[in-house]
């Protein structure tokens, strides 16, 4: 994993309301083995502005001209960090946009939740899961699930395979690639932390037929 920038990012509001002020947010941009690059948005308790999630759109579009102008829109995965306050954990939202060559511009942006946790440290979380965020431009989410201590475990697919993630740190999770079986065999390893009545596998399989027959997967 390579950083290409970690920082403060100041970013312009123009054009919106002349009582709008300019805004600031944390922004960290590695680039993986692969070639995917992902950018971590982060609302800064400072930011006097309007926040990353109602300025995600021109966030992106001044982050892109900035450091990633030579870099395919579909080769940049963007993620949305909300730090832990008193009344919620820590977040991570997958953001998705539409892309506007002639403009270079981002539009539409679309939330997936990805992540919750208590705390989360940007570049921690940036190397522990690059294994997952770097095929992200192709995966997309087909199961969650919420344990007995209120942690979400989501499924999602790539190309290549499946992969789980959860914020219980308690979990017993690999970092490779999984097949459906693997799926499978991984939630029953977990069983302990779910509702013993729940059919967790069979709720998977479920899911999984239903992404074969919806989503083209």
């Amino acid at each position: 994993m390579e950083t290409i920038y970690s920082g403060a990012f100041n970013y312009r509001l123009s054009g919106i309301s002349p009582q709008v002020t300019d805004g600031r947010c944390i922004i960290d941009i590695v680039r993986y083995d692969n070639g995917i690059h992902c950018v971590m948005m982060t609302e800064d308790k400072k930011n006097k502005g309007i926040s990353i999630t109602g300025a995600s759109d021109r966030i992106a579009t001044q982050i892109y001209s900035a450091f990633l102008k030579d870099v395919p829109p579909d080769r940049i995965v963007w993620i949305e960090h909300t730090p832990a306050s008193r009344t919620h954990k820590a977040r991570i939202d997958v953001v998705q946009f539409q892309y506007h060559a002639k403009s270079a511009s981002f539009t539409n942006p679309q939330w997936k939740s990805f992540f919750e946790s208590s705390q989360v440290t940007p570049a921690e979380f940036l190397k522990k899961y690059g294994y997952v965020l770097k095929e992200l431009c192709s995966a997309q989410m087909i199961f969650s699930i919420e344990d007995r201590k209120n942690h979400y475990w989501r499924v999602w697919a790539a190309a290549e395979g499946f992969f789980i993630t959860s914020s219980n740190r308690s979990a017993k999770l690999t970092e490779k690639m999984l097949d459906a079986p693997g799926v499978i065999k991984t939630l029953k390893n977990n069983r302990k932390f779910f509702d013993p009545a729940m059919d967790i596998e069979e709720r998977f399989t479920t899911a999984l037929m239903k992404g074969f027959l919806n989503k083209g997967l």
